[in-house]
């Protein structure tokens, strides 16, 4: 049953994703492949994503499979990603799961990153990936849980045995869970100028944002992409002086926002045409022969 509704994905992705329209079934060949690879006895497998990046994928993490399948799986917004960041910046993937985000920041944008990732077994996860890497040294993975400044806990109870979806739960949890320290972001950004903010924490997104009103208000972070769109979260992003935007990446082109994704991209109105020049600038890449 999960290999048919991977399958449903997987067709339902492929009638959509910009990068494949000319080669719809290429990735399904990769996910044959992969299936195969599985189907045959292996529990894990190290394949290259870009030159140099690898993905150390076990059978059910669906986030480094779907990059393996279509290069981008999450194509606009790590389009966006890989040609707004350059050298030198400081990426922060605040519920990093696996690590796909900072993979890309630190390993094709050579940037800094530090990976947000409090589910204790994901975490374990998040870190191999990252030590199979000759870039490792670049990317921080850290396991707490970001939160609102007036949460009056130092730690937090969270799922473990959800994978993908872990999020915050109670005592009354009757599956598997674990404690987790907490902070938020001004305190974890107190001493460093973070470029790049990602966040995907399954519908936490605005109590990290309460937890980091110092650091949105910072001319250093120019971006930001974002899971949840409600309109408290997206008021309180715009009260801050950003824009939302769509993205094509294989035109590199930016418009204001129209079509509603499962990210949304944000960018500071002050940093707007520098933004627009880091993606003019940014190098060409290629994945699977594709050019991005």
């Amino acid at each position: 049953m999960k290999l048919v509704v991977n399958l449903i994905i997987i067709f339902k992705t492929l009638l959509t994703h910009e990068l494949w329209k000319k080669k719809r079934l290429i990735p399904l060949m990769r996910f044959i492949r992969l299936q195969f690879i599985f189907a045959l006895g292996e529990k894990k497998i190290s394949l290259e994503w870009f030159k140099g990046i690898y993905l150390n994928i076990e059978k059910g993490d669906s986030g480094l499979s779907g990059n393996y399948y279509f290069g981008l799986h999450e194509f606009y917004d790590m389009g966006f990603l890989i040609h707004s960041l350059k050298e030198k910046d400081t990426f922060l993937d605040v519920g990093s799961n696996l690590g796909s985000y900072s993979l890309l920041a630190s390993g094709l944008c050579r940037c800094f990153s530090i990976a947000y990732e409090p589910v204790p077994n994901t975490f374990l996860k998040l870190t191999k990936n990252i030590n199979i890497q000759d870039f490792r040294e670049r990317i921080v993975p850290k396991k707490i849980a970001l939160t609102s400044i007036e949460f009056g806990k130092d730690k937090v109870l969270f799922s473990t045995d959800r994978g993908c979806c872990n999020s915050v739960v109670d005592e009354k949890y009757k599956g598997k869970k674990e404690y987790v320290n907490v902070s938020n972001l001004d305190k974890e950004t107190e001493n460093i100028e973070p470029n790049f903010l990602k966040i995907d924490v399954e519908g936490f997104e605005s109590m990290v944002l309460n937890g980091a009103d110092n650091l949105l208000s910072r001319s250093s972070l120019f971006a930001i992409i974002i899971e949840g769109q409600t309109n408290k979260i997206n008021n309180l992003i715009r009260s801050k002086g950003f824009t939302d935007y769509n993205y094509s990446p294989l035109d590199r082109k930016l418009r204001l926002h129209q079509k509603v994704e499962s990210n949304r991209i944000w960018i500071r109105d002050s940093r707007l045409e520098d933004v627009k020049k880091r993606i003019l600038d940014a190098p060409l890449r290629r994945i699977y022969g594709q050019k991005i």
